[in-house]
């Protein structure tokens, strides 16, 4: 019998496929981009379909590069982003392109929300702050401007569940993704039925709740023949983007925080109690984990940022060219800043959760060339992070040290302004593709291959030798940058609105 594992991570910007063996490790993993449209100013969208045949695509390339036959993978396991919304109609057929997690066109009914619910029962129904893009906001935009829509739905899923529904036939999700619908609460890991009495939303449009590490369904035949799998492989419910590259990178319990700089930014704290922020300035979600939660800080355009600055400002640079660049650059940028609110904000320092926020260069002058822009972008970015970490700490979080992940952190400069800015010592993991490590480690206890889920973790995942820690020099220097950047949001709000 085969123990070959799969994990598949449905991203913002693509989708990725990894194949593990449990004995010896990640074999291989093969990655496909597909766009985020913008049909309209604020919009962002993706077509369902585009996802599935990338995800075809991906599965062949990654089997073909390791010449594995069919039979050799024995389950199957999804990851994937979080907050978005497909609608399903009743013969289980997309309605319209899912509303994703980058999405601002609800910010009137994120407002309504907040002025009639408000921060106490928020947080004591979902323990979240509402933004747009999320689930919630999503549909009510939905039921108010596109009716007909609204009317035909029969099922609302999250991107990673609609693409498992497409792999099995069965509808269905799990704690980790749905805390990020605000539909959610998180405490009693099941649908708020208070929230959706308020709203008089039909429960029935949400899918059952079951275990991430438990067996959804199994592969269709349509589906194997065309990723040239064998029928009836054992798929798993999978997790979060979030909670999959937790446990792909060993961030199981308090002390150790996560940091992800891809599309977006994360801070990832696990938690051992379900507790939140009663001001509602970071997220709350279940991990993976049964019996797990973590706190969330999340900014909009971390690599997204020096992404845009790539392809509209600097186009023919490399993202390694453009940081080598930037490393030439003092810290500080030579009093460069950059607000990297490109699509709007969701830090909710200071009212951050604000999708009218926008980005800009501040303090730009005669001196500053193309490498002083990269870096104040970077620093920038890390900066909005920081702006998170201080919430956590003001919670009294444990940070001791910080785990690096992401398409950033293989370049030296994204580490040590972490290391500098965080003042925390930074590691990294061996995971490639942590989020699709993540998921495969799901699929292996599904399947019986791993016991438990913190026990795949520690057997897969190790950490590396390095360890970027912080420069004194640099920290003093950043912290009275970090100052100055945190009084530039506020002074720009007005304009902005």
């Amino acid at each position: 019998m085969t123990t070959l594992l799969m994990g598949i991570d449905l991203g913002t910007s693509g989708v990725k496929a990894l194949v593990l063996d449990p004995e010896h490790g990640v074999l291989g993993a093969a990655s496909t981009e597909y766009a985020i449209e913008t049909p309209h100013p604020g919009w962002a969208e993706q077509n369902p379909e585009v996802w599935f045949q990338a995800t075809i695509e991906v599965i062949r390339r990654v089997i073909a590069e390791l010449r594995l036959s069919p039979d050799e993978i024995a389950a199957i396991g999804f990851s994937g982003q979080m907050h978005g919304t497909v609608c399903l109609d009743a013969r289980g057929k997309v309605l319209r392109p899912s509303i994703i997690w980058l999405d601002q066109r609800s910010r009137q009914q994120v407002e309504r929300v907040r002025r009639q619910i408000g921060l106490e029962k928020l947080g004591e129904w979902t323990g979240n702050p509402l933004g747009t893009g999320f689930m919630l906001s999503s549909w009510l935009w939905l039921q108010e401007h596109e009716s007909d829509t609204a009317r035909a739905a029969r099922h609302l899923l999250l991107p990673k569940d609609y693409l498992r529904y497409r792999f099995t036939g069965r509808l269905g999700s799990e704690p980790s993704d749905a805390s990020s619908t605000s539909l959610f609460d998180p405490k009693s890991r099941g649908w708020s039925a208070p929230l959706l009495e308020f709203f008089a939303i039909d429960p029935r449009l949400l899918p059952q709740i079951n275990p991430s590490a438990q067996v959804a369904g199994h592969l269709v035949n349509d589906v194997a023949g065309a990723a040239g799998l064998r029928p009836e492989i054992p798929v798993a419910f999978g997790g979060s983007d979030q909670s999959c590259q937790a446990l792909g990178n060993g961030v199981l319990a308090p002390g150790v925080v996560s940091c992800t700089i891809g599309t977006g930014g994360q801070l990832f704290a696990p938690l051992l109690s379900p507790t939140y922020d009663p001001q509602l300035r970071l997220h709350l979600f279940c991990h993976a984990i049964p019996d797990r939660w973590h706190l969330l800080a999340a900014t909009l355009s971390a690599g997204l940022s020096l992404k845009w600055l790539r392809d509209s400002i600097l186009a023919g640079y490399s993202y390694q060219e453009l940081a080598d660049l930037a490393a030439a650059v003092p810290p500080g940028s030579e009093g460069l800043f950059f607000l990297p609110y490109l699509v709007g904000e969701r830090l909710s320092t200071a009212t951050h959760m604000d999708p009218q926020a926008r980005a800009g260069f501040i303090g730009l002058s005669l001196r500053h060339q193309r490498a002083h822009l990269v870096r104040a972008v970077m620093e920038g970015v890390v900066f909005a992070l920081r702006q998170g970490l201080d919430l956590m700490l003001a919670l009294d979080v444990p940070v001791d040290w910080v785990v690096a992940s992401g398409g950033a952190s293989r370049h030296s400069l994204w580490l040590q302004l972490q290391a500098d800015i965080f003042n925390r010592p930074i590691y990294q993991t061996t995971t490639v593709e942590a989020a699709a490590l993540g998921a495969a480690l799901l699929a292996g206890v599904a399947s019986g291959i791993f016991p438990d889920a913190p026990g795949a973790s520690r057997q897969i995942v190790q950490l590396r030798e390095e360890v970027v820690t912080p420069s004194e020099e640099n920290v003093r220097l950043y912290q009275g940058s970090y100052e100055k950047y945190c009084q530039l949001y506020p002074r720009l709000k007005s304009f902005n609105a």
